[in-house]
């Protein structure tokens, strides 16, 4: 059998179970999704239509989870099974070293790559935005047929809204509203009369009081002052958006393409820290396979649901890892260049002791692993 029939071969073993997990991940995390979309539906009235379009702006960031763990698996189930039937010994005795195997993993990995680039580049952010803005077009839709008198409205999150009566033009009379937005502090609100307004352009909600009384208080201190401001009218901003007083929406840099954050006049660290991330984990497929042959070929008794669980467990380390990166870039003000990278160094290092391991035919455990760092870290500079 010729070297590109064998890689040919080692590409089948690799994208079907790729290709069913990654259906079995989207379906899984769409799901966890599916309860709160379907009370939309069932309680409050949302066409399917729209439902369906929440979904659709959803798949982005479900499929920048999955695909990637989907290739781990394929690379783990694949070459574990290729492990316990001896065909990777077959290969070698061949001629095929492994070195040879890993050209197709790695171009599958390089599609991988890609298609999480172009998900991170534009159609995750893209879905982010419209997911946001589908959202507000449903509470608009909502509030355009007035609210319901004698019953809490909770569509804004960490606030209650309730009238006694709303008559056909929308404006609102004996009017109470809770506000929980500041963890700091609560209000209530009483008022003799409301209306609320949409703005399209910033995505918020502004209700309009006339002839009340504001109660507010600190949560966290014991002895906190009792503050009691009774007007004639007021104005609460009630937004999407973390700028409720701006003309114009601003997008959030995750809502932002590559191109828009690039184009702005100033880049702030947020920012910066977006940018690196979107080429760092697009990158995660190629340190895959340096980390998961190894492991598929030295564990060839796992099966598929054991190559899942460990690709589960891998992959769950990286995220908690970019995570915790990510988090340490924002707080200690570190170069996004250098912690939004390390996630992928550290695997890439240790990806690379499991290959060449492999590669020479050693076995592979943990504490080999652990001596490997261990001479590295004494020996000299």
């Amino acid at each position: 059998m010729s070297a590109r029939r064998i890689q040919k071969y080692i590409c089948r073993e690799i994208v079907v179970p790729m290709g069913i997990s990654l259906a079995i991940l989207t379906f899984v995390l769409l799901m966890g999704n599916l309860l709160k979309l379907t009370d939309l539906v069932i309680n409050k009235g949302v066409p399917l239509g729209e439902i369906g379009l929440l979904f659709y702006y959803l798949l982005p960031s479900f499929l920048d989870i999955a695909l990637g763990m989907a290739f781990l698996i394929g690379i783990l189930v694949g070459f574990s099974r290729l492990s316990a039937d001896h065909e990777i010994i077959a290969m070698k005795s061949a001629g095929i070293s492994l070195r040879q195997m890993t050209l197709p993993v790695i171009a599958i990995a390089l599609a991988t790559s890609l298609a999480l680039a172009a998900i991170a580049f534009t159609a995750k952010p893209e879905g982010k935005k419209n997911f946001k803005e589908q959202v507000f077009r449903i509470l608009q839709n909502r509030l355009g047929k007035g609210l319901e008198p004698m019953v809490f409205f909770h569509d804004f999150k960490n606030v209650v809204l309730f009238a006694q009566e709303v008559d056909g033009s929308g404006q609102m009379t004996g009017v109470f509203l809770s506000d929980n937005r500041n963890p700091q502090e609560n209000s209530v609100i009483s008022a003799r009369s409301g209306r609320l307004f949409s703005n399209p352009d910033t995505l918020a909600f502004t209700i309009f009081l006339q002839e009340g009384t504001l109660h507010n208080r600190a949560v966290q201190k014991k002895d906190a002052e009792y503050r009691l401001l009774n007007f004639v009218e007021y104005q609460l901003t009630l937004d999407f958006t973390e700028k409720s007083d701006a003309r114009e929406r601003r997008l959030a840099p995750k809502e932002m393409s590559l191109y828009e954050i690039l184009a702005q006049p100033q880049i702030n660290r947020k920012m910066w820290i977006e940018v690196h991330k979107r080429f760092a984990a697009p990158c995660a497929p190629l340190l895959f396979v340096f980390l998961g042959i190894p492991l598929g070929i030295h564990s060839p008794r796992s099966g598929r649901m054991g190559g899942f669980a460990f690709s589960l467990v891998i992959f769950l380390f990286y995220y908690l890892l970019s995570s915790f990166f990510e988090t340490l870039c924002l707080e200690k003000k570190a170069l996004p260049l250098v912690l939004m990278w390390a996630p992928n160094v550290i695997f890439l290092g240790v990806g690379l002791f499991l290959f060449r391991s492999a590669a020479r035919e050693k076995n592979i455990s943990l504490p080999s692993l652990a001596d490997c760092l261990r001479r590295r870290t004494k020996s000299p500079t």
